[in-house]
């Protein structure tokens, strides 16, 4: 990895003593972190934890939400991640957790020390699982009997959730639901993809109104994308189901008033990518100040190919520009992050002996993009990467096998 950019955050409970190969002046041992995690009596850390996902709260408190054991549990650091207190159980009673870098737990932070958890029970059936959502009033101290929020309780897939607070506080749960699909199969009749459906909370997670459809012929298992508008309402892309089996990407602006649907999805990415299946492979989304959506999405389609970069205005409803940022094969995970007039992209590549972290700068909101800059890179396996901001200082967060989980500041 690059050195002095990595500010490798410290195992948070007093019996990890082994240390990491950081790069802010740590000595570390990456054998004694591997077999650590991989001990069958390995204690609730973020870094031996799957799929930790992180936020900053707006007093610069670190919040990160992880799988581990059966449970979900939530951990803070008020020093950036050089320390973290003992983790706290989001649910009380172990569960099967669908916890892979596509399939990972939320978190959301109220503006009253209300703390949301969403993440995807897995149940009996093949790829079958329910939306769970819990809540804390109280910090993350404590947190209330976890719900399920998907109203059909057919042992099908109701998965890939996400969660999104609008400017009233409201709490916005997305997610892919098979119900419609298992019906037109009951029906013998035919049903591409999956459905999209969402439900909204209106009392801090106290309860959630009643489900509601998005689209039809959504795809089944790639992650979905949401961001705020300027006008608070949530923007939601993911990779849609075109005729025939054309994989391409949808967006939709959903209403804090009534919880509606504001027209009708849009067609958002048109790289002509055909396959009978789910690529694994979902968008991301952030939205800047003029209403337009910054996307990045990965394709392997007749028209484009590899990392793509696109904006759409929703003034105008259409995309607007559309380039091609890493034409590997072996890009994945793209995110992307808007501040002022700058947009940063980060993503993931396999260069044939290791893993890669890579970012590339606009500083004209999306024309033109530096080239792509390695500032990580491992041996080990990693989960997806993310974008953390603190205000306007950003940080690139990286979980690995040899380094757990760590935080890269990001320049300007």
């Amino acid at each position: 990895m690059k050195a002095l950019l990595i500010l490798c955050i410290a195992l948070c409970l007093s019996n990890a003593s082994a240390a990491q190969k950081s790069h802010s002046g740590h000595a570390v041992d990456e054998k004694s972190l591997l077999a650590e995690c991989q001990s069958a009596s390995a204690l609730p850390s973020p870094h031996c934890g799957r799929v930790p996902t992180a936020r900053f709260a707006d007093n610069g408190d670190l919040y990160v939400v992880f799988s581990q054991h059966g449970h979900i549990y939530l951990t803070r650091s008020s020093d950036q991640g050089k320390s973290f207190r003992t983790p706290v159980a989001v649910n009380r009673n172990p569960e099967l957790i669908y916890d892979d870098g596509e399939n990972r737990p939320k978190i959301a932070l109220g503006k009253n020390a209300q703390i949301y958890i969403s993440w995807t029970h897995k149940t009996a059936g093949r790829y079958s699982g329910d939306v769970r959502f819990a809540r804390s009033l109280d910090g993350g101290k404590t947190f209330d009997e976890p719900l399920t929020v998907n109203s059909d309780r057919a042992i099908i897939s109701h998965r890939f959730d996400s969660m999104t607070l609008d400017h009233q506080g409201r709490i916005f749960l997305i997610w892919i639901d098979k119900r419609d699909s298992d019906q037109a199969k009951k029906s013998e009749q035919e049903y591409a993809g999956a459905s999209l459906y969402f439900a909204v909370s209106e009392d801090a997670g106290a309860s959630f109104l009643p489900n509601r459809k998005l689209v039809d012929h959504s795809c089944e298992c790639c992650r979905i994308a949401t961001d705020i508008d300027s006008a608070g309402s949530v923007v939601a892309l993911w990779r849609h189901v075109y005729p025939v089996n054309m994989r391409d990407h949808a967006i939709a602006r959903l209403t804090s008033q009534q919880s509606s649907i504001q027209g009708l999805p849009v067609r958002a990415s048109d790289d002509g990518w055909k396959i009978d299946g789910c690529p694994h492979h979902g968008p991301d989304l952030s939205m800047d100040d003029k209403d337009r959506a910054h996307m990045a999405w990965f394709t392997q389609g007749e028209k484009n190919k590899g990392l793509m970069y696109g904006r759409f205005d929703f003034n105008q409803a259409q995309t607007e520009l559309v380039t091609s940022i890493d034409s590997s094969p072996s890009a994945s995970r793209p995110q992307v992050q808007v501040i002022g007039n700058r947009v940063y992209l980060l993503w993931k590549r396999f260069n044939g002996e290791q893993m890669d972290l890579l970012i590339s700068r606009s500083v004209n909101e999306g024309q033109s993009w530096s080239s792509p800059e390695s500032i990580a890179s491992t041996l080990h396996g990693s989960d997806h990467p993310d974008w953390l901001r603190s205000g306007n200082r950003l940080y690139a967060a990286w979980h690995t096998q040899s380094d757990g989980l760590t935080l890269i500041p990001v320049n300007p």
